[in-house]
């Protein structure tokens, strides 16, 4: 059996180590909110730019696949008018 001055000292190292948690718990709660509201945001400028966020690797994709298709054509485009050019030049 415990004394009293040890059931006093088990007390108060379990209110010592309650409060830490309490306090580590609160800043943690805090953390989560700012994540959470900063996720919000990018999930919001994410569908102002036209994409859906639940798709976004789908979406780069689509989005590289078009980028290549409209280079692709640039070029084919460039290398007509440069066979153009060139047609012109031996003519002189």
């Amino acid at each position: 059996m415990r004394t009293p001055e040890e059931i006093k000292a088990k007390i108060a190292d379990l209110q010592t180590r309650h409060e830490a948690v309490t306090t580590r718990r609160a800043s943690l709660g805090g953390q989560l909110h700012a994540k959470k509201e900063e996720l919000a945001t990018i999930i919001q400028e994410v569908r102002e730019a036209g994409y859906d966020p639940k798709n976004l690797p789908g979406e780069r994709d689509k989005a590289q696949q078009e980028l290549e298709d409209l280079i692709e054509e640039f070029e084919q485009k460039l290398a007509a008018v440069e066979e153009a050019l060139s047609a012109f030049d031996s003519k002189k």
